[in-house]
């Protein structure tokens, strides 16, 4: 939230542990094949990137997780639209990080959950910072981007530049701030683009287009609530997996009037500092202005953990991550049976 420019950043700063990412093997993907079926690869649209100095279109593509022929249904399903973590430098739907002995859950992985409780399920890819994406500028107003409410991701994204060999990014410098702000949106941009082509190829995925949640982690749960939240991109729920508001203005684009969808969020106790200190603000600004919300603590882990890990609600309720988010979906857009 813009309340961070009132923040020392400085000490939102933490130490971290190395993460390491862990590759599931497409094959991986594929296992339990009574409770899904996997449709890989499948462009969704183009984003530019920079390439040698050039611009230049690569595919933005994703995974699909349909429920198998066991529970196939004429009516169409509800779907799950995610997207990975990594700082907005890393990743991949097929991936999980692994760090300190937590290990979290891929997207992918998720999917084969929410597809075996009859979810057709979504993992998308998204340009990375690295590549020196390019924003077009499409589904949003340009003056509701806050640089300023970034400062908090930059400890952790500098971090993983450093175990990348990028040099650290200086937001007082305004390319770097740039460099920030232009791969934020940008991955904003492509789930965007990811939700409006499973809409409009709703009848070929056999998905209601009315009935459609957006979930993540880290950054990708950054990028859930940028798309859902701050650009609006009609929905009817998301849910965040150790993320937050970053990239849009919330005073502007969260208000009394704007008709934003219901949330659920996560966080581990020991999660990072940047998104401990930035959802009470968020909590806070969703009573002021009635979003219907739902926040619940990952006892006893940091910033991975995995689905089946214990969550608290504020209702004095033990359920696991999965379970409380399948409460969710099953609340928002029905059960996918």
């Amino acid at each position: 939230m813009q309340k961070f420019s009132k923040l020392n950043v400085g000490a939102l700063a933490v130490v971290f542990l190395s993460h390491a990412l862990i590759g599931a093997p497409l094959e991986a993907q594929e296992a339990a094949p009574e409770t899904y079926a996997l449709e890989a690869d499948v462009v969704y649209g183009q984003g530019v990137v920079t390439k040698e100095g050039k611009e230049v279109s690569r595919d933005l593509w994703m995974d699909i997780y349909h429920p198998t022929e066991a529970t196939a249904t004429a009516t169409p399903r509800p779907a799950v639209v995610l997207t990975f973590g990594g700082a907005f430098h890393r990743g991949s739907p097929r991936l999980t990080f692994q760090s300190g002995g937590a290990q979290d859950t891929s997207m992918g992985n998720y999917c084969r959950r929410f597809a075996a409780r009859g979810y057709t399920c979504f993992a998308i890819d998204y340009r990375l910072t690295p590549e020196g994406p390019v924003p077009s500028g499409e589904g949003y107003q340009a003056d509701w981007i806050a640089p300023e409410s970034l400062l908090p991701l930059l400890p952790q994204a500098n971090h993983i530049r450093g175990t990348m060999g990028l040099p650290p990014l200086d937001f007082s410098i305004p390319e770097q701030e740039k460099t920030m702000v232009d791969g934020v949106i940008s991955a904003a941009e492509d789930l965007r683009k990811a939700v409006l082509h499973i809409r409009e190829s709703a009848a070929t995925y056999n998905v209601d287009p009315n009935r459609i949640v957006l979930g993540g982690f880290s950054a990708g749960a950054v990028t859930s609530w940028n798309v859902a939240h701050g650009m609006g991109v009609p929905v009817s729920g998301v849910f965040l997996l150790s993320g937050t508001d970053a990239g849009f203005d919330v005073n502007k684009a969260v208000t009394a009037s704007s008709d934003r969808p219901p949330i659920l969020m996560f966080m581990g106790q020991y999660d990072l500092a940047g998104a401990l200190s930035s959802v009470p603000l968020l909590i806070a600004h969703y009573e002021e202005v009635g979003v219907e919300h739902e926040f619940a603590w990952v006892p006893g882990f940091g910033h991975f953990y995995p689905a089946g890990a214990a969550s608290l609600g504020g209702d004095a309720v033990s359920m696991s991550v999965e379970g409380r988010i399948t409460e969710f979906l099953e609340r928002v857009i029905g059960t996918g049976q």
